[in-house]
């Protein structure tokens, strides 16, 4: 259609996703989520539990970050030369390759969401691969995408939370998370509860954003990104990586490897699938008074502007500067 060809689709994070939002969810209640989004902050920064803050988090945006986004959720490295989606197809190949997945293996996935991730390794591997959430809503719409794929005879999501979850000792031969600790408030109860799961000799790979060696807190600007991330998706802190080695060497997992997988020759930043589309739509000052407008008369919900300011324009154009992801 000409009208796709001037805008783009609008899994494509570009023009088309920023008017799809506006229609799909004139509707929504967004007073009512930036409420129970601020509440879910502050309980999280009093109490150390951020669980319903992502969910709540996560009840808006599942939807709508794969109405945008498609199936890619996560942030990988951009290869040069390819598009997002052939980027995240490599993606899905190098990490069923660092995980050794084969048609005999049992695998676990921790904070699945949807299960994109974990369909790609039961594909590429053709090994049974079961996804786990908290979130009903991506039990049904993951098992779903299952059906569809053709791979409910090794795939399945169930529900339940990482960090102490109803399998027995020694389940699977294989487990991972992608994105999964960031959302971890306890780190050594996830690491013991992943030692526990595996057979013996069997592996756990985790791909995290996280805060680096080099990120240094004395720094306004650096604490100013990382708490900027927390806020925005009501997650907690970010986890530094020596703390990551520290709850795996405690849970007696031995490290293998540790590898920052952007930082290859062929590789662009990974922010640079926002860089020619929705990065420069974002960044428009003029969009947020628009909006604004917008709700004032009527053709937008109310705390759509402030949903928008503080969930996508913060959070990406920050991200864009800070965010620094590292495969371990």
């Amino acid at each position: 259609m000409l009208w796709q060809k001037l805008i783009g689709k609008a899994d494509g994070q570009n023009l088309a996703s920023l008017l799809a939002v506006i229609w799909n969810y004139r509707r929504t209640d967004f007073r009512g989520f930036m409420k129970s989004h601020r509440a879910a902050i502050k309980q999280g920064k009093e109490s150390g539990d951020y669980v319903p803050g992502v969910m709540n988090y996560y009840s808006l945006m599942s939807d709508l970050i794969t109405l945008c986004s498609g199936p890619y959720w996560h942030f990988v490295p951009m290869l040069k030369g390819k598009s997002r989606a052939e980027s995240h197809s490599q993606f899905h190949h190098t990490m069923t390759c660092y995980l050794g997945a084969g048609k005999e293996d049992t695998v676990l996935e921790i904070g699945c969401g949807y299960g994109e991730m974990g369909r790609q390794v039961a594909k590429i591997s053709g090994a049974s691969v079961t996804g786990l959430t908290m979130a009903d809503a991506e039990i049904v719409g993951g098992n779903e995408r299952i059906k569809a794929a053709g791979l409910d005879d090794r795939c399945k999501i169930v529900q339940g939370n990482y960090h102490k979850t109803d399998f027995q000792d020694a389940s699977f031969t294989k487990v991972f998370g992608i994105y999964t600790l960031k959302y971890s408030s306890d780190l050594d109860a996830v690491f013991r509860e992943v030692a526990r799961l595996l057979k013996p000799g069997g592996t756990f790979l985790s791909y995290e954003i996280l805060v680096t060696d080099e990120f240094e807190r004395a720094k306004p600007e650096h604490k100013k990104y990382v708490e900027n991330i927390s806020t925005c998706t009501c997650m907690p802190p970010l986890w530094p990586a020596e703390a990551m080695r520290a709850a795996a060497q405690k849970a007696g997992l031995v490290p293998v490897v540790e590898e920052d997988i952007g930082a290859g020759p062929n590789v662009r930043p990974w922010y640079t699938c926002f860089t020619n589309g929705v990065y420069q739509i974002l960044a428009c000052p003029l969009l947020l008074p628009f909006f604004r407008c917008a709700e004032t008369l009527r053709l937008l919900p109310p705390s759509f502007s402030e949903w928008f300011e503080n969930l996508l324009v913060k959070a990406l154009l920050l991200q864009k500067k800070s965010s620094t992801l590292d495969k371990k």
